[in-house]
């Protein structure tokens, strides 16, 4: 069956809504993790200025454990600043051996230490950080790491905010899409029946419209099996469209009974159904074969009428197909 035109708008109006989404999406993601690490940084920054760091240089006096112990002991002062015991820690490194001296007893080596441990600060962060951390050399007597981490759950908190944030606006994009789409078809099928009244006041023949007709009347009738006011609107819409339609066409029921035909259709296959109220597919289509409800688009050709006709027929609904037929010398009626 084909789909109607509000099918097909809604498809491309919620593809373009999705597309949108994507791209707002990584642009949140990524924004929301630089955010996050530059806040970070600034924090751990604020507290631990040229003053403090010098202070933490004079401490690391002694051994390296020593120094750690004289060293934690500074850090553990500004800890509700530094947020240590929340999302945040801290460990201290013997930058001589690499080995853990201090602070969290499960802490990971991670390349911003190594930077560290060769004089410089280590503050590197990843596109998409799962952790960050901040080491900072302390050179006294005994020359250490302080490394502070954070997990990254205030990101992961924000990046769950975001994705119900973005599960609303998919949700009120759809109801969105479904409503335009609605007004545009609506527009599409009123235009399109103020263009065949203008025409058929005319009565000018060269303002017959040349083009795929077929695929306009496939895809404006195309009657919701529930809807019913929704199919009697569709039907109207082709209905006033038929008498204007250069190529013949024909709506007929799996019984065999013709439902529509126009005038360039029975011209084509010699019919008047005027005059036979019981026009069958017989009796219109001489020898051919009825489509079956399994077949959604069959193409043939048929003697007729003295002519050779190009026949398409279309499933509308499981009970309904329509025929679209014109000469094969491509002459119109």
């Amino acid at each position: 069956m084909q789909k109607t035109l509000k099918k097909k708008m809604t498809a491309s109006l919620l593809l373009t809504a999705l597309a949108v989404m994507a791209i707002v999406s990584v642009c949140l993601l990524l924004g929301m993790a630089r955010y996050s690490s530059a806040q970070f940084e600034d924090e751990v920054a604020d507290v631990l200025t040229v003053d403090l760091l010098t202070e933490m240089n004079d401490s690391a006096t002694g051994t390296a454990d020593s120094a750690a112990y004289n060293v934690e002991q500074i850090l553990e002062a500004y800890a509700a600043q530094l947020r240590f015991g929340m999302d945040r820690n801290y460990s201290i490194w013997d930058a001589a051996t690499g080995e853990l001296v201090g602070g969290a007893e499960d802490a990971a080596m991670t390349d911003n230490i190594v930077t560290a441990m060769n004089g410089e600060v280590g503050d590197a962060f990843s596109l998409l950080p799962s952790q960050m951390d901040v080491a900072i050399p302390v050179t006294g007597e005994a020359v250490l790491v302080v490394d502070i981490s954070d997990d990254g759950s205030t990101m992961y908190a924000m990046f769950g905010n975001m994705v119900l944030f973005l599960t609303a606006a998919l949700v009120l994009s759809l109801i969105m899409c479904l409503i335009l789409s609605r007004i545009f078809a609506g527009a599409f099928t009123d235009s399109a029946m103020q263009a065949a009244r203008e025409i058929r006041e005319s009565d000018d023949s060269t303002l017959y419209p040349a083009g795929d007709w077929e695929a306009m009347a496939t895809a404006m009738y195309a009657p919701a099996k529930k809807k019913k006011k929704k199919d009697r609107t569709d039907r109207d819409a082709l209905n006033t469209l038929l008498p204007f339609l250069r190529e013949g066409y024909v709506r007929f029921h799996t019984d065999g009974k013709i439902l529509e035909i126009n005038e360039a259709a029975e011209a084509l296959l010699g019919v008047s159904f005027d005059e036979d109220a019981e026009l069958t597919f017989e009796k219109t289509f001489h020898n051919v074969p009825m489509p079956t409800e399994s077949q959604s688009m069959v193409r043939g050709r048929l003697n007729q009428n003295g002519q050779t006709l190009e026949v398409v027929f279309v499933a509308l609904e499981p009970d309904d197909f329509a025929a679209v037929l014109y000469p094969v010398d491509g002459r119109k009626v």
